[in-house]
């Protein structure tokens, strides 16, 4: 009886060949599906967080929300500060997005130093347009109050060009970490050599922005500026021209 005849060395090392060029083809494209999931993922949040503040608005007579306060709440959470954990069902948006974390999370920013035990915010909000300042005392007394109250959002005349919420992040001389007040370029430019970004462009040089009217738009960087190299840059010049509740 005639032995079946194997595989030889050399069509064995053909084989393994063919895998590895399969898999250096496929896994860059498995890469960039994973990612287009996340990103997917992130602007579902946009939309949940617009249909929040909707609802939140429609509850207090037309108001926006306010960003935070001096106790610590805010929009998305209470926030106790380092080494304590966000209640995600404490903040003023919660009961409107069932008090979600995940909501308040990019799922592709996962490089940054921490300000809680866990996550807080991946996304700003537009309050220095949105919000107005409330103030109890001097900020240096220790009984100093603050908050942020809202606006009314039918003083938002163009809310087709009119930023709400958006990728964000913070490098106060040291490594990126979250944030979530949206300081618009003339505030964030206001002081020569001490300038700031917030805006964050980590999705392939663009960053996620929810307009007043609800949608959803991958923005780039404003020419103006250059990007640094943590990705942070603006949004605008220093116009503020999309951060404006009020169109000239």
């Amino acid at each position: 009886m005639k032995a079946n005849k194997g595989f030889t060395l050399i069509e064995l090392l053909v084989v393994i060949a063919i895998i590895g060029i399969l898999a250096s083809l496929l896994l860059p494209v498995m890469g960039r599906a994973k990612q287009l999931a996340l990103g997917v993922k992130n602007r579902n949040n946009f939309q949940q967080i617009y249909r929040g503040f909707q609802m939140y608005a429609d509850d207090h007579d037309g108001l926006a929300v306010g960003v935070g306060n001096s106790s610590g709440q805010h929009f998305f959470g209470q926030y106790n500060g380092p080494g304590s954990p966000v209640d995600f069902a404490g903040g003023t948006l919660s009961p409107y997005v069932n008090g979600n974390p995940a909501i308040w999370k990019d799922p592709t920013f996962l490089n940054y130093a921490k300000r809680a035990k866990g996550h807080t915010c991946s996304y700003a909000y537009n309050h220095s347009y949105l919000n107005e300042l409330e103030e109890q005392g001097n900020w240096w007394d220790a009984d100093y109050r603050f908050e942020w109250v809202g606006l009314d959002t039918t003083s938002i005349q163009m809310p087709v060009e009119t930023v709400l919420f958006g990728d964000s992040a913070r490098n106060w001389m040291g490594p990126v970490e979250e944030n979530w007040f949206w300081t618009p370029p003339s505030q964030a430019r206001a002081w020569t050599g001490w300038e700031t970004a917030y805006t964050h462009f980590r999705h392939s040089g663009k960053a996620t922005v929810l307009w007043a009217d609800g949608h959803v738009e991958m923005m780039a960087p404003d020419r103006t500026f250059p990007v640094n190299a943590d990705q942070l840059g603006y949004l605008c010049n220093t116009d503020d021209h999309p951060f404006k509740r009020i169109k000239d």
